[in-house]
């Protein structure tokens, strides 16, 4: 998984998330102390990964530990062409991780932070939000970035620390030809989520004709327009807020591909009420959707 491990370190490093560098031990079965690594022998993260229009996974089965400081992980990853094994030695002490055959090749360990995550609270593009991992309710941080060929959103579990999804859309050249990538990497499985983090009672609650516009919308059969209507409604009936500092200044930007997807997904039940709203949140914020205070 190089491509998504280079997309990671850079977007992390954007977003101003810090990775970890202190003393860290384990979570889930014994306590863990604040801002470390939580991570024990018998703990278990799946992904399921595609780029364009290959699909494959990632598993990581944490094993033993050599010593009070570093844990062993079998990393397989199951693709067209099979499955194929490694064993990587992840530091607790810093978070960096290497491969068994090769000590000196480290990097982060990207897919398990220190929790609680630290992460540059100033920052307007990473804003904490309500998710859902198998069916229980998460509080997460979600972190968009935009530039003018790419599109990248990443989201993190705040209390373990464990990244839960991240979508990016780019326009690279190949054979000097423009070429849109689309890569996706969901956590679909995993034994260190088994419970609420949430007051599942505050959650938002938004009108079914709002989510009959957003399919409509994201299906392409009604114009920008109508869909920025209904989302002035959720704001001036106090369901969903304009952020704050937000300038509402004109944009000469178009909404990114995975706004209309994610839009899809939460009118078809797949993602958060929460959710929907900070990505919406987000676009006024960039002034890509303009709407009245």
């Amino acid at each position: 998984m190089q491509f998504s491990t280079i997309f990671l370190v850079l977007l992390v490093s954007v977003l101003g998330i810090t990775i970890p560098t202190g003393y860290a031990v384990s979570e889930q079965t014994n306590a863990c102390n604040p801002h470390t690594i939580c991570a024990h022998p018998g703990d278990m993260l799946r992904y399921n990964i595609t780029i364009r229009d290959m699909n494959s996974s990632q598993t990581y089965n944490f094993g033993a530990m050599p010593d009070a400081n570093t844990i062993n992980i079998i990393q397989s990853q199951e693709d067209s062409n099979g499955i194929q094994n490694s064993t990587l030695v992840l530091n607790l002490k810093t978070g960096f991780v290497h491969s068994e055959q090769n000590v000196n090749a480290v990097r982060p360990f990207l897919e398990v932070l220190a929790s609680p995550i630290d992460y540059n609270q100033s920052d307007t593009s990473v804003t904490p939000i309500v998710t859902e991992f198998n069916g229980f309710k998460r509080t997460s941080l979600v972190a968009f970035h935009s530039t003018e060929n790419s599109t990248s959103k990443i989201v993190y579990d705040i209390k373990t620390g464990i990244l839960l999804e991240e979508h990016s859309t780019s326009i690279i050249s190949i054979n000097g030809n423009p070429e849109v990538i689309n890569f996706a990497d969901k956590l679909s499985d995993t034994n260190m989520i088994n419970s609420d983090s949430v007051n599942t009672q505050s959650q938002i609650s938004i009108p079914q004709w709002v989510k009959n516009t957003a399919r409509s919308w994201s299906q392409g059969d009604i114009q920008d327009s109508e869909f920025t209507n209904a989302i002035q409604y959720l704001i001036s009936n106090g369901i969903m807020h304009i952020p704050h500092g937000t300038s509402g200044a004109n944009s000469a930007q178009s909404i990114p591909a995975w706004i209309k997807q994610s839009t899809g997904m939460w009118a078809g039940g797949q993602i958060t009420d929460n959710e929907f709203v900070q990505g919406i949140q987000w676009l006024i914020t960039k002034g890509i959707i303009q709407v009245g205070n």
